[in-house]
C-alpha cells in the first residue's frame, strides 16, 4: 500500500511538473499565433461559451490552453495538499510547494487580466517569466518527491565553494533579466526589428538604437553575455570539480541548451518568424532555466553528515 502511494504521488508530481512544461509551451503558441483573445475579453468563458463551437483555431488554440491551464492548476494543488504535511521536515520542501501553487495561479492570473482588461508589454512579458518560476517549481519539487522515502537516493548533490554558488545565484538573476528581455522583443513585435544576423540591417551596431531593432540589439547582447559566461563557468567547473561528474554534466547540459536557444533564436529570424522555431525558443528557453534552479537549489543543499 505504501508503494502504490508513492508511485501515485510520483506520478502525479511528473504528470503536473510536464503539464506546467506543457502550459508554458502553449503560451508561447498563443503569442505567436495571434490567439489572446481567440475568446474575445471573456474569462473563463470562451465568447461567452463554456465548449466554443467557433471555426476560428485562434479560438480552439486559446481554449486549449486555457484547459491544460486548468489541469495543470489541478494537479498543482492535489501535489500540494499531499505533501503538505510528509514534507514538513524535507529541505526546502515547503518552501517549494507554496511557490508551486503561488506561481501557478499568479501566471494564471496575469493571463485572465491581459484578456478581460488588456495589459501593457511589460506586464505580458513578465507572465512568461512567471510561468518559467512555476515550472521551475514544479520541477524542483519533483526532484525532491523523487528522493522522498529513499533517505540514501540523492538525485543532484553538489559540493561547491560559496564563491561558485554565488556565481550560479547571479547567473539566475541575469537570466531571468534575459529571458524576460525576450518576451519583451516578442511582445513589442521587435522580433524582426534586426532582420538578419549576427549583424542588425546591415550594421554592426542598430540605427536608430532606441527602436525595435534596438530592443532585439540588447537581447542579443545580453544573450552574448550568458553564454560567454556559461562557458568560463564550464571551465572552471570542469578543473576544480573533476569529481563531481554530476555537477559537470548539469552544467554541461544548460550551456547546450543555450547554444540551441541562440541557435533557434537566429533561425526565427533567418525564417521571418516561423512558427517552429519560436516554440523551440521557448522549449530551451525553459529547459534551461530548469537546468539553472536545479544548481542554484542544490548548490545549497546543507551536506549530510
Amino acid at each position: 500500500m505504501i508503494y502504490l502511494k508513492e508511485r501515485v504521488l510520483k506520478i502525479i508530481s511528473i504528470s503536473g511538473m510536464l503539464s506546467v512544461l506543457i502550459v508554458v509551451i502553449m503560451g508561447a503558441l498563443v503569442t505567436n499565433t495571434g490567439s489572446a483573445y481567440g475568446c474575445g475579453n471573456n474569462w473563463p468563458l470562451c465568447n461567452g461559451q463554456v465548449i466554443p463551437n467557433a471555426q476560428a483555431h485562434q479560438t480552439w488554440i486559446e481554449f486549449s490552453h486555457r484547459v491544460v491551464s486548468g489541469l495543470a492548476s489541478i494537479l498543482v494543488v492535489i501535489q500540494a495538499i499531499w505533501l503538505w504535511r510528509p514534507f514538513k521536515k524535507v529541505w526546502s520542501g515547503r518552501f517549494l510547494i507554496i511557490a508551486s501553487v503561488f506561481f501557478i495561479f499568479l501566471q494564471a492570473f496575469l493571463g485572465m487580466a491581459a484578456v478581460v482588461w488588456g495589459q501593457s508589454s511589460v506586464v505580458l512579458a513578465l507572465h512568461f517569466g512567471i510561468s518559467l518560476l512555476s515550472f521551475a517549481s514544479m520541477l524542483l519539487l519533483t526532484c525532491l518527491v523523487l528522493e522522498f522515502g529513499k533517505p540514501h537516493l540523492k538525485l543532484f548533490q553538489f559540493t561547491v565553494h560559496k564563491a561558485m554558488k554565488w556565481n550560479f545565484i547571479l547567473m539566475g538573476i541575469f537570466s531571468y533579466i534575459l529571458i524576460y528581455s525576450g518576451a519583451f522583443v516578442r511582445h513589442t513585435e521587435s522580433s524582426l526589428g534586426c532582420r538578419d544576423f549576427p549583424l542588425c540591417n546591415g550594421h554592426i551596431f542598430p540605427e536608430p538604437l532606441i527602436s525595435k531593432a534596438g530592443v532585439q540589439y540588447l537581447h542579443r547582447v545580453l544573450a552574448l553575455v550568458l553564454l560567454l559566461w556559461l562557458v568560463w563557468t564550464l571551465i572552471v567547473v570542469y578543473k576544480r570539480y573533476q569529481s563531481q561528474a554530476q555537477l559537470f554534466t548539469v552544467v554541461f547540459f544548460a550551456l547546450i541548451f543555450v547554444l540551441l536557444q541562440a541557435v533557434s533564436g537566429a533561425f526565427i529570424i533567418l525564417t521571418k518568424m516561423n512558427l517552429l522555431f519560436l516554440l523551440l525558443h521557448a522549449f530551451f528557453v525553459t529547459g534551461f532555466f530548469g537546468l539553472l534552479t536545479v544548481l542554484i537549489l542544490f548548490c545549497s543543499r546543507p551536506q549530510a553528515k
